[in-house]
């Protein structure tokens, strides 16, 4: 923000973020809303708002649609990786896995802990690129 010379507030109302939410992101994890409305303001990746990557350009569909579920399943399948080895390896329930698949989205580390395990970016991941 200090690069673009803007202030918290006036980020906060660009992208539509309540300012405390952004004051506390040090010591909170965003949700995965909050995270792709702070990529999409700098045009980047999550994968670079998480410094997966040093890349900061970004190309993305700016019409996506979030696919998480579908897109876990699809990096699943082709990983030959089952709903129990995931659950069992990343300590997460059937339950929750369940959810996602009714729409319902991971938290957002959750998220990055999936991509991580995957081997595969959090914007694939989500469906945005």
């Amino acid at each position: 923000l200090q690069d673009k010379n803007i202030s918290l507030l006036s980020f906060s109302k660009s992208v539509g973020i309540p300012y405390n939410t952004l004051r506390n992101l040090k010591l909170y994890n965003p949700t995965i809303n909050n995270a792709i409305l702070i990529a999409d303001y700098f045009s980047t990746s999550l994968d670079y708002f998480e410094r997966r990557t040093d890349k900061f350009e970004y190309n993305y569909n700016k019409n996506y649609e979030l696919q998480f579920y579908s897109n876990l399943r699809k990096l699943m399948n082709f990983n030959k990786i089952k709903k129990i080895t995931l659950c069992n390896d990343l300590g997460i329930s059937h339950s929750t896995i369940d959810r996602w698949a009714t729409g319902i989205l991971p938290t957002y580390s959750n998220l990055i802990t999936i991509a991580q395990y995957l081997d595969c970016s959090i914007d694939k991941l989500l469906g945005r690129i």
